[in-house]
C-alpha cells in the first residue's frame, strides 16, 4: 500500500509537471514490480473515473443541467398506450367469460351421456317386512332425452306388492315421458324380501333413451342391496344323529322369541331321497305347543297338511317363549349317503314359493328294532356348554319290534376333561367306570325283559367343573353317547350306539363386582355416613372387571339395573369400550363389544349415591340386585350369560368398612 500511494502522488505531480528529456534522466527506471502495481493502480483510478461519469450523466438533464432530484416530475404516457391497455383487458375478460361459458354449456352440458341414475334401497329388513325402493333419475344436459325406457332387475327373492307409476310391460319396464333438461323425475316401488337371514339381495336397474335429435341410444346402469337381518323369530330342528330303518324318527320344528313375524302363515316342506323309500309324518296340531299367554287366548300352532311332504304352519304367536311342532320320518330301506333337508318357505297368490329358512341333516340308519337316544339338557343336538353348569342326561330306549329282549346292558360314554364326577346323581346307582357308567337288570329290573312297545328312561346329572388355569391345553368340548347290548354280554365299542352329542364348552368369561367406600388402598372413595342415615346422601363407588382368555367374544356387555332410591353419580371411567347411564330405564350400561383372547382382564368403575327416607329406617339397602353380562362365544357361536350376586349397605366387598357399618340405615 505504502508504494500505491507514492505512485498516485507521482502521477497527480507527474500530471501536473512538464515533462523534459533532462527530468526524464535523471528519474531511476522503475523495478518490475513498481510497473506492475503502477498499472493495477492506472485501472482501479480509470474505472473510478467511468463510474463518476456515469453517475453524472444519471443526474443531467437533457441540456447538460443538473437535475434537481428532490423534485419529481410525472411524464405522461401517450393516448394510444392508454388505449390500447383498456382494450387488451376487455379482450381478457371477454376470454374469461367465454371459457365458463364453453365449460358450462359445451363441456357439461353438452355430455349426453351425464342423465344422473341412482336406486336407494334400505340396508337392512326382516324377511318379508313390507319396504320400498325409490328410483331417481336426473337430465343435467341441454337436451330433451326422449324414448326413455326403464326396466329392473328385482333380487330373486323379491315380492312387489306396488308401484307408484304402474309399469307398461309386466313388473319390471316402464315407458317413461320426455325428460326436460334440468328435470328430476321419481318413481316408488314397494314390496317384501323373502329370502333367508343374512342374505345380501341386488336389484339392478337399466335406463335408456335418445338426446335430442340424435339417433344413438344410450344406456346407464344403477344398483342397490339389502340384506334380510332375520326372520323376527328363531328356528331351529331338534332331532336324533341316529335314524333306525322302518321305525318313526321323531323331529321337532322349534320356534322361539317370535317378535315381529312379518311372513304371517308359512309351510314345512321336506326333500327326501327316493332310493331310500323315505316319507315324513306329523302329530298334527294336537301335539303342537306353545307358552300359554293369558287365559282365553289360543296356545296353538295350527299345522295343516297341504298335500305331499308339505305342512301349512299358522297362528304363530308373538311371544319370547318356545313353541314346538312334533314332526317325524320314516326310512324303509339302508341308504348309505341318505340326506333329509327340511325347509320353510312362503308361498304368494301366483303359487311360487320363497324359501326362508333351510337346514339338512344325515342320520346314520340303524336297523336294530330296540331305540336308544341320548339327550343332553332336553336336546338330541349338538350344543355349548359353559363351565360349571348342571349337565342334566337322559338315556331313552324303546323296543318298536315285534320280539321282546332279554337282559339288556346299557351304557352312557362321557368324554371330557372338565366333568365333575364327584357331583354326579343317579337315582339307579350304576356302576361307575373310566368316563362310563352301565346300568344292568340289577340297577334297572326294567332291563331284564323289554316286550314290544315298552319305553323308558334312566336320568342322570353331574357338573362341568370350573376353568383352572392349569387346564390351558386341555379340549374344551364334551361328548356324549349311549350303547347297549343283550342277553348280558359286553358292550363293543361298534355296537348298538345311540346318537352322539358334541357339545363345545363356552370360553371362561366371568365378572366380579365389588361396591366400596375405601379403596383396596384404604383411601376413601365414598363419602357420606356410614351406615347411612336418613335424610343424608352416601355415596360409594362400583368397580367392574370382566375377565376371558379362551375364546375371542362379540357384543360383550354388562348390564346393572339400579333400584329406583339408587342414583348415578357419573364420575366412571373404563379401559375398553364406553360406560354410560340410561335414564329411561335407570340402568348402568357398560358396552364392550369385542373381547379378543390378547384381553385378559378389562375393568370399569363409576359412582352411585343413595339419600334413605323414613320408611328406610332400620334396614339393610341392596345397592345392586346382581349384575349381568353377556357376550357370543365365535367359537361356539352360543351366548354367554354371567350374573353377579346382590350386592347391600352392609359393604360385603369392603373390609374396613365392615369394621363399623352394620348396613341398616339410621
Amino acid at each position: 500500500m505504502p508504494e500505491e500511494k507514492k505512485i498516485k502522488r507521482i502521477l497527480k505531480v507527474g500530471l501536473d509537471e512538464a515533462s523534459s528529456l533532462s527530468s526524464f534522466v535523471e528519474r531511476p527506471v522503475p523495478t518490475e514490480k513498481e510497473v506492475a502495481t503502477f498499472e493495477r493502480v492506472v485501472g482501479r483510478e480509470v474505472r473510478e473515473q467511468e463510474i463518476d461519469s456515469n453517475f453524472s450523466e444519471i443526474y443531467l438533464d437533457k441540456k447538460g443541467g443538473q437535475v434537481d432530484v428532490q423534485k419529481m416530475n410525472i411524464k405522461k404516457r401517450p393516448i394510444f398506450i392508454v388505449r390500447l391497455f383498456k382494450r387488451l383487458l376487455i379482450l381478457a375478460l371477454i376470454a374469461v367469460a367465454a371459457y365458463f361459458v364453453y365449460t358450462y354449456w359445451f363441456s357439461s352440458s353438452n355430455d349426453v351421456s351425464g342423465l344422473d341414475f341412482k336406486i336407494s334401497a334400505p340396508e337392512n329388513i326382516l324377511a318379508g317386512e313390507e319396504f320400498f325402493y325409490q328410483v331417481t333419475y336426473q337430465n343435467p344436459t341441454k337436451y330433451i332425452l326422449s324414448h326413455a325406457r326403464l326396466e329392473i332387475q328385482y333380487p330373486a327373492n323379491f315380492v312387489l306388492t306396488a308401484a307408484s307409476v304402474a309399469p307398461s310391460s309386466g313388473n319390471y319396464g316402464w315407458d317413461l315421458p320426455d325428460i326436460s333438461p334440468g328435470a328430476v323425475n321419481s318413481l316408488t316401488i314397494t314390496g317384501r324380501l323373502i329370502g333367508q337371514p343374512d342374505s345380501v339381495n341386488v336389484i339392478v336397474g337399466y335406463l335408456s333413451y335418445l338426446p335430442g335429435t340424435l339417433s344413438s341410444q344410450f344406456k346407464k346402469e344403477t344398483s342397490a342391496s339389502t340384506i334380510v337381518s332375520g326372520l323376527g323369530f328363531n328356528v331351529d330342528l331338534s332331532y336324533s344323529s341316529t335314524g333306525f330303518i322302518n321305525q318313526d324318527n321323531e323331529i321337532i320344528l322349534v320356534l322361539s322369541d317370535v317378535k315381529e313375524n312379518y311372513l304371517g302363515d308359512f309351510n314345512i316342506a321336506f326333500t327326501l331321497p327316493v332310493e331310500a323309500n323315505a316319507s315324513v309324518v306329523t302329530a298334527g296340531a294336537s301335539k303342537a305347543t306353545t307358552t300359554p299367554i293369558s287365559a282365553g287366548t289360543s296356545t296353538k300352532i295350527i299345522v295343516t297338511k297341504t298335500g305331499g311332504a308339505s305342512w301349512q304352519v299358522s297362528n304363530l304367536l308373538q311371544v319370547s317363549g318356545r313353541q314346538e311342532i312334533p314332526l317325524a320320518y320314516k326310512v324303509k330301506q339302508k341308504s348309505d349317503n341318505l340326506e333329509i333337508k327340511v325347509r320353510l318357505e312362503k308361498k304368494i297368490e301366483s303359487g311360487e314359493a320363497y324359501v326362508f329358512w333351510e337346514k339338512s341333516f344325515k342320520p346314520e340308519l340303524v336297523s336294530s328294532d330296540l331305540n336308544l337316544t341320548m339327550i343332553l339338557n332336553g336336546s338330541k343336538n349338538d350344543g355349548a356348554l359353559t363351565f360349571g353348569q348342571p349337565l342334566h342326561y337322559s338315556l331313552a330306549y324303546s323296543n318298536r319290534g315285534a320280539v321282546a329282549y332279554k337282559d339288556a346292558v346299557i351304557m352312557a360314554v362321557l368324554n371330557s376333561d372338565f366333568l365333575n364326577w364327584s357331583s354326579l346323581v343317579d337315582e339307579k346307582k350304576g356302576e361307575v367306570g373310566d368316563q362310563t357308567i352301565i346300568w344292568t337288570k340289577n340297577e334297572v329290573p326294567e332291563l331284564a325283559e323289554i316286550k314290544p312297545g315298552i319305553e323308558g328312561t334312566i336320568d342322570f346329572s353331574l357338573n362341568l367343573s370350573a376353568f383352572k388355569d392349569s387346564d390351558q391345553g386341555k379340549a374344551l368340548s364334551v361328548v356324549s353317547y349311549g350303547q347297549y347290548s343283550l342277553n348280558n354280554k359286553a358292550i363293543k365299542n361298534d355296537e348298538n350306539k345311540s346318537n352322539t352329542i358334541t357339545s363345545l364348552i363356552n370360553s371362561d368369561l366371568s365378572l366380579s363386582e365389588a361396591i366400596l367406600y375405601f379403596n383396596s388402598d384404604n383411601l376413601p372413595v365414598g363419602s357420606g355416613p356410614l351406615p347411612p342415615k336418613v335424610g343424608e346422601r352416601t355415596s360409594v363407588k362400583v368397580y367392574w372387571t370382566v375377565k376371558n382368555n379362551l375364546h375371542e367374544l362379540t357384543d360383550a356387555r354388562v348390564v346393572l339395573t339400579l333400584p329406583s332410591y339408587v342414583a348415578w353419580d357419573n364420575n366412571n371411567t373404563t379401559n375398553v369400550g364406553s360406560i354410560y347411564y340410561d335414564s329411561a330405564t335407570h340402568q348402568v350400561i357398560w358396552e364392550i363389544g369385542r373381547l379378543p383372547v390378547s384381553v385378559y382382564r378389562a375393568d370399569a368403575e363409576f359412582g352411585i349415591s343413595l339419600t334413605p327416607t323414613e320408611s328406610d329406617r332400620n334396614r339393610i339397602l341392596v345397592l345392586s340386585p346382581g349384575t349381568t353380562v353377556s357376550a357370543t362365544d365365535t367359537t361356539t357361536k352360543d351366548t354367554i350369560t354371567w350374573k353377579t350376586e346382590a350386592k347391600t349397605t352392609k359393604l360385603e366387598d369392603d373390609d374396613i368398612a365392615g369394621l363399623s357399618n352394620s348396613g341398616r340405615v339410621e
